[in-house]
């Protein structure tokens, strides 16, 4: 399952708690940015075949991608178009520079230390 982050979802979402607990910093020196693309990227490369399934873990990609997403996007004020766009670049790039066992260790990680 590729993690398709819809509107409805981030609108959902956005209220996932006050931004001065979603500023935090995310797990292992990761922004909430990093582990959005992280967590992306992991499903993307368990779909592709290239990581094991993990079930526990595909079930609660979705979620923690947009939490990661939302601390990251709100406190700042970045439209949704601009936040999407933003974490697709960042996990082409770690796609392109990280193994595969990498992404998902950190993905875990991020996914992990979810803020509230």
């Amino acid at each position: 399952m590729r993690i398709l982050l819809p509107a409805a979802a981030l609108l959902a979402l956005a209220a996932c708690g006050p931004a001065e607990e979603a500023a935090a910093p995310a797990s292992a020196g990761d922004s909430h940015l990093d582990c959005a693309a992280l967590i992306s990227a992991a499903d993307h490369l368990i779909a592709d075949g290239v990581l094991p399934a993990d079930a526990e873990f595909q079930g609660q990609l979705l979620v923690a991608a947009m939490t990661h997403l939302n601390a990251y996007a709100i406190p700042e004020g970045i439209a949704e178009t601009e936040a999407f766009k933003e974490l697709n670049l960042r996990r082409g790039e770690l796609m392109d520079t990280q193994s595969a066992e990498g992404i998902l260790a950190r993905a875990k990680s991020c996914v992990a230390d979810m803020p509230d």
